[in-house]
């Protein structure tokens, strides 16, 4: 399945299945395997688990919710870490090809279509194969099929502004047979400072996820600590088993859960990243 389609399929599902994620990992990686899986089943299964059987210590109980974590790891977790990092792998690729190919420009020497191939040879994945298609279909074409192939390239990146706007001058360098390579590096370097501004932004995300490792350290080491200074026999006794227990840990984990909820809504939301028009 191509990425366009997986997109298009995916903006109004609330899940997504094994063939669509899959689409994600393969244009820069590997495909999914089984490790993948029980990585992303494990982690959040077995936190959700040990989490909730040392609140209440009731298997059964630890069993379902640790059943339930799993299946959100794979049904929720899994999806969003991997479109991510095709995302994330993906915008780098097409930084890298502005780089490249305006530095082959650069060079009076080399015609457009010869720092094109050049540039390819350089990019990797998925982007890759569509710039190689972009260079089948240009080649010997007339205005119309030379438009037509820049379009469908532009359609599927459409998402990323600046890089639209690299290929709309570069489109109007083969029509024209001439390059304006002034623009074209005005462009670059604006792509260059979204990369890091997302950059930025990224390491911001991944300091507040350390945050949050350590506050739920801390919150399982207070529990702990609780159980340790009543005594577990008397914290089974007095809390984990009694009503006044359940309707509290009930409650406890369900603010828990809808706190890392929230949380994992905005580390996943890249949208304030995007330009807007």
């Amino acid at each position: 399945m191509k990425i366009s389609t997986f997109n298009a399929k995916t903006r109004k599902k609330k899940f997504v299945n094994a063939e669509e994620i899959n689409a994600f990992k393969v244009a820069y990686g590997k495909p999914l395997n089984k490790k993948d899986y029980m990585r992303y089943a494990a982690i959040p299964g077995l936190v959700t688990g040990v989490f909730s059987f040392l609140l209440l210590y009731i298997w059964w109980l630890s069993l379902i919710l640790g059943l339930m974590g799993a299946l959100y790891g794979l049904k929720v977790l899994m999806p969003n870490i991997i479109k991510r990092a095709y995302e994330r792998d993906s915008f780098r690729e097409r930084n890298k090809f502005v780089n490249n190919m305006t530095s082959l420009l650069s060079n009076e020497n080399q015609t457009l279509l010869i720092s094109l191939k050049r540039a390819i040879k350089r990019a990797n994945g998925e982007l890759r194969e569509d710039l190689n298609i972009l260079m089948a279909n240009i080649i010997g074409a007339d205005q119309t099929q030379v438009i037509h192939a820049f379009k469908q390239l532009s359609n599927k990146y459409r998402e990323d502004i600046t890089f639209d706007q690299y290929l709309e001058q570069l489109e109007t360098c083969v029509l024209e047979g001439r390059t304006n390579l002034e623009t074209l590096k005005d462009i670059k370097t604006h792509h260059n400072e979204t990369k890091e501004k997302k950059d930025d932004y990224a390491r911001k995300k991944e300091g507040h996820m350390k945050d949050m490792k350590t506050l739920c350290f801390i919150i399982v080491v207070f529990i702990l600590a609780i159980t340790v200074s009543f005594g577990v026999n008397t914290y089974i006794t007095a809390f984990a088993r009694h009503p006044i227990g359940w309707v509290t840990g009930g409650i406890y984990m369900s603010t828990i859960f809808f706190f890392f909820k929230s949380f994992t809504a905005y580390f996943f939301d890249d949208s304030i990243m995007e330009v807007k028009v």
